[in-house]
């Protein structure tokens, strides 16, 4: 088994290589190894569905992730659970398959990955509810040695979970458990630019500044790789698992729904730019809501709606019986406060200007500047299996690691 270090760049997409250094590590990755700037994002383009995509090969109607949250209609915004554990999950991940093959993997802040046996070093990404102690939750779906034993070193580079501490925190985190553990997969995901697109815009100048510190980031991580023992054919790879475009109108669909007469047949959960509509009765009848709602497309903030044959298609989570999209700068609300601050967001679905994400390969025996053609999102965790030298026979997606090994 090869071993790979896979660092998770949130919401970079393929507008931003433009802003990239000449020598800045993702740059120095791209031209020394292989690239697809093509990767197309799952419906809707959230977080949680997209890495739970990146890392078992199967879309949300497989993972069963659809969205960063269960539907909880009668719990307030504040107060929702998110899909924080491994056994959210439906099917096999990588961290499987490397144990499966007598290997060991570390998680750092990776979505949908607390919890989870599979893992050796896990430091959780979770969010407290009202009453929740942060220590307490964080030992409890993590490691607790490797959290302490983490926090004691580098506990110093983070303000509580604000960015870009966090993933300061994070990136240094993984290059210590790199050069102490060498580990056989190592997976750290990176919130920086995420955070500073929603609270000052999309090509904003902090979102800028983000990226820059990521190929820091990167590089300090290629660092520790190459400086080693042990360590000396394992590959580093980049993915990212959406971009964001500006918004700056809230529209409530909860509110919308009262208007037209439809709030006691169906619930509405916001994904941002797109909306997920559950039947609340038996008798629902999505057809009639969808072209009811067609005539007031422009009331609602809507571009587009979704029947659950279209959802079919693509690949969108079971139990949603039909879902919409935002038009431009709309932000669904769903009564969560913090969209009515955020300047930018995500949640589109197929065709938008910010689907088209990141998946770069840099080590030994990798082609230097293969352009890999545009591909699924699904296509990523068994491409990584297949250059670790593992089986991911659950995968629904291609291997392409072919194509990148010499």
């Amino acid at each position: 088994m090869r071993k790979a270090v896979l660092v998770s760049l949130d919401a970079f997409f393929d507008a931003d290589f433009q802003y990239l250094a000449p020598d800045g590590g993702l740059s120095r990755m791209i031209r020394e190894g292989a690239v697809c700037r093509q990767v197309k994002t799952v419906f809707p383009a959230l977080t949680y569905p997209a890495h739970a995509t990146l890392i078992t090969g199967c879309d949300p109607d497989q993972t069963l992730i659809g969205q960063n949250q269960p539907f909880q209609p009668d719990t307030p915004p504040g107060a929702r659970r998110w899909y924080w554990e491994r056994k959210h999950i439906a099917v096999p991940t990588l961290f499987d398959a490397v144990r499966e093959a007598g290997g060991k993997s570390c998680s750092i802040l990776w979505p949908v990955g607390c919890k989870n046996p599979a893992v050796r070093w896990c430091f959780p990404e979770i969010h407290l509810l009202p009453g929740e102690n942060l220590v307490v939750k964080t030992l409890t779906f993590g490691s607790p040695v490797f959290i302490l034993a983490s926090e004691a070193r580098y506990g110093f580079l983070r303000q509580g979970i604000k960015e870009p501490g966090l993933s300061n925190y994070a990136a240094a985190i993984a290059a210590h458990t790199i050069r102490k553990k060498q580990p056989d997969l190592t997976a750290v995901h990176l919130i920086d630019l995420d955070e500073m697109r929603h609270h000052h815009g999309t090509f904003s100048p902090e979102a800028v500044e983000a990226i820059h510190r990521n190929e820091n980031r990167l590089a300090a991580i290629r660092q520790a790789i190459e400086q080693t023992p042990g360590m000396e054919d394992a590959l580093l790879i980049a993915v990212s698992d959406h971009g964001q475009s500006d918004i700056s109108i809230t529209v409530d669909l909860t509110a919308g729904l009262k208007k037209l007469g439809l709030s006691d047949d169906f619930g509405v959960q916001s994904n941002g730019e797109s909306a997920y509509f559950f039947a609340q009765r038996e008798d629902a009848d999505p057809a009639k809501a969808i072209a009811l709602l067609q005539k007031h497309l422009a009331k609602n903030g809507i571009q587009r709606l979704y029947s659950r044959q279209e959802l079919d298609r693509l690949h969108a989570a079971p139990g949603v019986a039909f879902a919409c999209e935002a038009a431009d700068q709309v932000v669904f609300s769903d009564g969560l406060d913090e969209n009515k601050r955020e300047k930018a967001t995500h949640g589109f679905g197929p065709g938008h200007s910010a689907e088209n994400c990141l998946f770069a390969v840099w080590g030994r025996g990798v082609r230097a500047g293969i352009e890999l053609p545009e591909m699924p999102m699904r296509d990523v965790a068994p491409t990584i299996a297949g250059l670790m030298g593992l089986s991911l026979p659950s995968a629904a997606g291609k291997d392409h690691s072919a194509d990148i090994l010499g």
